[in-house]
Protein backbone atom coordinates (compact mmCIF):
# COMPACT_ATOMS: atom_id res chain seq x y z
CA UNK A 1 0.00 0.00 0.00
CA UNK A 2 1.55 3.16 -0.90
CA UNK A 3 0.84 5.59 2.43
CA UNK A 4 1.78 9.49 3.01
CA UNK A 5 3.09 10.26 6.15
CA UNK A 6 2.36 14.41 6.70
CA UNK A 7 5.13 15.69 8.98
CA UNK A 8 7.15 12.41 8.81
CA UNK A 9 10.54 13.67 10.48
CA UNK A 10 8.39 14.56 13.67
CA UNK A 11 8.12 13.19 17.22
CA UNK A 12 4.92 10.68 16.13
CA UNK A 13 6.00 10.48 11.98
CA UNK A 14 9.18 9.07 12.19
CA UNK A 15 8.56 6.00 13.99
CA UNK A 16 5.29 5.51 12.15
CA UNK A 17 6.86 5.79 8.89
CA UNK A 18 9.77 3.46 9.87
CA UNK A 19 6.95 0.89 11.43
CA UNK A 20 5.09 0.99 8.14
CA UNK A 21 8.07 0.98 5.74
CA UNK A 22 9.08 -1.98 7.81
CA UNK A 23 6.01 -3.83 7.14
CA UNK A 24 6.53 -3.50 3.76
CA UNK A 25 4.52 -0.30 2.75
CA UNK A 26 6.17 1.97 0.19
CA UNK A 27 6.31 4.98 2.81
CA UNK A 28 6.29 8.83 1.43
CA UNK A 29 7.40 11.43 4.01
CA UNK A 30 6.86 15.43 3.73
CA UNK A 31 7.87 17.21 6.57
CA UNK A 32 8.80 21.44 6.33
CA UNK A 33 11.41 20.62 8.67
CA UNK A 34 10.31 23.69 10.46
CA UNK A 35 11.23 21.59 14.15
CA UNK A 36 15.02 21.29 12.75
CA UNK A 37 14.82 25.44 12.33
CA UNK A 38 13.14 26.29 15.68
CA UNK A 39 15.69 24.57 17.79
CA UNK A 40 18.99 25.82 15.84
CA UNK A 41 17.21 29.48 15.85
CA UNK A 42 16.88 29.42 19.73
CA UNK A 43 20.69 27.69 20.16
CA UNK A 44 18.65 24.86 21.67
CA UNK A 45 18.67 21.25 21.65
CA UNK A 46 14.99 18.65 21.72
CA UNK A 47 14.47 16.47 24.58
CA UNK A 48 13.96 14.16 21.76
CA UNK A 49 17.56 14.32 20.10
CA UNK A 50 16.78 14.49 16.27
CA UNK A 51 18.87 12.77 14.34
CA UNK A 52 21.10 14.39 11.26
CA UNK A 53 18.91 14.07 8.34
CA UNK A 54 21.55 12.13 6.41
CA UNK A 55 20.98 9.21 8.95
CA UNK A 56 17.51 9.02 8.79
CA UNK A 57 17.63 8.72 5.27
CA UNK A 58 19.57 5.86 5.08
CA UNK A 59 17.15 4.37 7.72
Amino acid sequence: MKILILGGDGFCGWPTSLHLSALGHDVAIVDNLSRRSIDIELECDSLTPIRPMGERLRA
